[in-house]
């Protein structure tokens, strides 16, 4: 990806860019979920993205997705920024998917990748399972926020992830993961077989931040204090760049907290944090935009918000 950005840096986006429709499959996106989910070696969807700047503004210099990944229509936002919203077609992820996403943020540009509706994990024989691999790169002076919604583990589903980000030490960098217990109407609280994720952020080479979410309810009791503490949500997000001012790195508002377990603060002067869980998604979605706005008074830009890009 790099050296293709290379190439393609100082080029017509419109010529160096592919179909971000391409790869996708008409018949997977009407496809029977119990039937998707039993089936043979699964799909490698992929999607690829490469943000360069031109004059103040971020285009999308290159799009490539193959099924069950699709790409859906840049957005422009104010300060130069571009939203590149991804969908996952057909029922969900299925066993023996494996995906990976790669975006390629170069100098100077400022790129949010993020997700139109939730990520559905079906159902999966013993044995099986999907995967994701999601690689992130901010060159110098870019600016990247990962911010793909909420996951969602149906009965029996197995799913393993990584997010590997490299990032230019005056980068800026947003990652967010939301993740679901179950289908909260259906009462499928932990009947998902196992949820692993593990995330890194490097930072000129160096190991500047790194997270695990490994919840394998049939082999512990994750849903007891100092794991889930019997909440149906969990919220995770890192950012690396912002400057808080004292108010906005002081703890979330009452309103909130009161009806979640949450915690948003520095690890150091430029990087923030925030952990949450809950049983009430709305209450989740709001802790989000709070961090969400904090971050975005220490960027100086407007926030974004997520809700305007979901179905």
């Amino acid at each position: 990806m790099r050296q293709l950005a290379r190439e393609i840096r100082g080029s017509d986006p419109k010529a160096a860019g592919s179909d971000p429709s391409a790869g996708s499959d008409p018949e997977r996106a009407g496809s029977d979920p119990k039937c998707a989910a039993d089936r043979g070696p699964g799909s490698g969807g992929r999607a690829e993205l490469i943000f360069v700047r031109r004059g103040d503004a971020t285009v999308l210099a290159h799009a490539h997705a193959q099924a069950p990944l699709k790409i859906v229509r840049p957005f422009p936002l104010a300060g130069g920024r571009l939203v590149v919203p991804l969908i996952t077609i057909g029922p969900g992820l299925c066993a023996g998917d494996a995906c990976t996403i790669d975006v390629h943020v170069d100098e100077g540009a400022r790129a949010i990748v993020t997700n139109t509706a939730a990520t559905r994990l079906l159902g999966m024989r013993e044995g099986t399972h999907a995967d994701q691999r999601v690689y992130l790169t901010a060159m110098s002076g870019a600016s990247l926020e990962y911010y793909p919604g909420l996951t969602i583990p149906f009965p029996d589903s197995a799913f393993t992830q990584s997010i590997d980000v490299a990032a230019a030490a005056d980068a800026r960098v947003g990652l967010l993961e939301t993740w679901a217990c179950g289908r909260a109407a259906r009462d499928e609280y932990l009947r998902f077989r196992r949820l692993r994720s593990r995330t890194m952020v490097h930072v000129d080479g160096a190991l500047a931040y790194a997270d695990a979410v490994h919840l394998d309810p049939r082999d512990a009791r994750v849903d007891i204090a100092g794991v889930l503490d019997r909440r149906r949500y969990l919220v995770s997000g890192f950012w690396r760049g912002p400057d808080l001012q004292p108010a906005d790195a002081a703890p979330l508002p009452g309103e909130l907290t009161a009806r979640a377990l949450a915690a948003f603060g520095r690890t150091n002067p430029r990087q923030v944090f925030l952990r949450a869980l809950g049983d009430d998604e709305r209450t989740l979605d709001a802790i989000v935009e709070e961090a969400l706005a904090r971050v975005a008074r220490a960027w100086r830009v407007t926030p974004v918000r997520l809700a305007r890009f979901r179905c």
